[in-house]
This record gives C-alpha cells, sequence and structure tokens, in this order.
C-alpha cells in the first residue's frame, strides 16, 4: 500500500473505504462519501464518492470502461494489525503480471464450466460452487431474492467442505497461491480462507478474471 494512504489510515477513528482504481494503482480513502486522502478527481470522483455509500464489502465496479476496487475497512481491526489485511491479502492485476510464476499457484475459485471455458493460463480449477450449484444460486438470487440465494449457499459450501479441502491439499506447500474468481468476491474470498486455514501463503486477485481479461484487451 501507498506509504501516503498507510499514513493517513492511522488517523482516522472511524471506518472507512479503501478504493483502488485498478488501471493505474491510485488509491484514495473516502469516509461518509466524501474523499478524505487522494487525489481523484471530476466524474471518477463523483462516482466513487455515490458508490461508496452502499459498500458493506469488497467489491468491484466498473465506470467508463474501467474497475475500481472498494473495501471498507475496520479502522479498530486495522490499527491492531497495522493494514496486514490490506497489503497482505490483495493483489492488483498489474502486480500480478510482476510475479515469479514459477514460484506460484493460480488457483480459480469459479465453477467447473467457468474454468473450461476460459481462464488464466496454468490455473487449478477448486471450485466454491460445482456447476449445477453455482446455477442453482443464480436462480434462486433472481427469482427468490438474495437472503433465499445466500441462505441456499451456506448450505452448499458446507456440504463442499470436504471436496474443497481435499483438493486444496493436492497443492504445493511450498508456493505461494494467488487465487480469483468472476470479480475478486465472494467465492475467492472463501476460497482464499480456506487456504489460509489449511497453512497456505495466499493473495486474492481484486478483479478477478474480469480485470484479467481487462488488461490483456
Amino acid at each position: 500500500m501507498d506509504e501516503n494512504i498507510l499514513s493517513r489510515l492511522l488517523t482516522f477513528k472511524n471506518d472507512v473505504i479503501l478504493v483502488i482504481r485498478l488501471k493505474t494503482g491510485e488509491k484514495v480513502i473516502l469516509k461518509n462519501g466524501k474523499i478524505a486522502a487522494g487525489k481523484l478527481t471530476g466524474q471518477i470522483a463523483s462516482f466513487i464518492s455515490e458508490s461508496s455509500k452502499n459498500i458493506t464489502k469488497p467489491s468491484v465496479l466498473e465506470f467508463s470502461d474501467e474497475m475500481f476496487y472498494f473495501e471498507p475497512v475496520n479502522i479498530k481491526k486495522y490499527l491492531g494489525s497495522i493494514g496486514s489485511e490490506l497489503s497482505d491479502d490483495v493483489i492488483t492485476i498489474d502486480q500480478f503480471f510482476k510475479l515469479n510464476f514459477e514460484d506460484i499457484i493460480i488457483v480459480d475459485a469459479r465453477s467447473p464450466r467457468e474454468f473450461s471455458e476460459k481462464t488464466i493460463p496454468d490455473a487449478v480449477n477448486i471450485p466454491l460452487f460445482l456447476t449445477q450449484e453455482y446455477e442453482t444460486i443464480g436462480k434462486l438470487y433472481k427469482h427468490e431474492g438474495k437472503e433465499v440465494a445466500v441462505a441456499k449457499a451456506g448450505v452448499i459450501i458446507q456440504d463442499g467442505i470436504k471436496r474443497i479441502v481435499s483438493e486444496s491439499l493436492k497443492l504445493d506447500p511450498n508456493k505461494n497461491l494467488v487465487v480469483f474468481c468472476a470479480r475478486g468476491g465472494m467465492r475467492s474470498q472463501s476460497i482464499a480462507t480456506i487456504l489460509k486455514l489449511l497453512g497456505f501463503k495466499v493473495k486474492r486477485l481484486v478483479g478477478g478474471f474480469k480485470s484479467y481479461n481487462i488488461s490483456k484487451a
């Protein structure tokens, strides 16, 4: 994390929103919907300010053909860990391409169908949801709402833990892992958490496979 942004985070008493402009790596901090640190201006600043009001979990939003990563920062937790949950756990697409790929394993947390259609070269598939499970959750979300879909997802994950752990333990424990899903949301976060509990060193790709596709366009 940029040193000036890190130092500014240390000055806040209430929770804030960290935003990363994935195209350039620029970072800003928002407090109560207003930019409190960073230099983004114009329409982008307006978009970020308005969007931040509805952010409750790490999210990637698109504006004017660019992607922006939003992450709520619990200041109390942040001060206790000196920002390690932000600086150590996530990686931007630019940082990803600078890695030594011989030293990492890329983990695709999307469904087997998504993985078979297209993925990052040399990635291995450890899906949070199998194809039919993922499609079922999508249908529930569309027809019965978020709460019903989330409840079903919880049951599926509970039943799928044994499979996920079994597949994860086949990975080389001496290598660092980079986990991604479609947009860097719940699926990659869940798989990354399980991998960490198993003792792996893990980073999540912010923006997920979409950020990879955009970078290659």
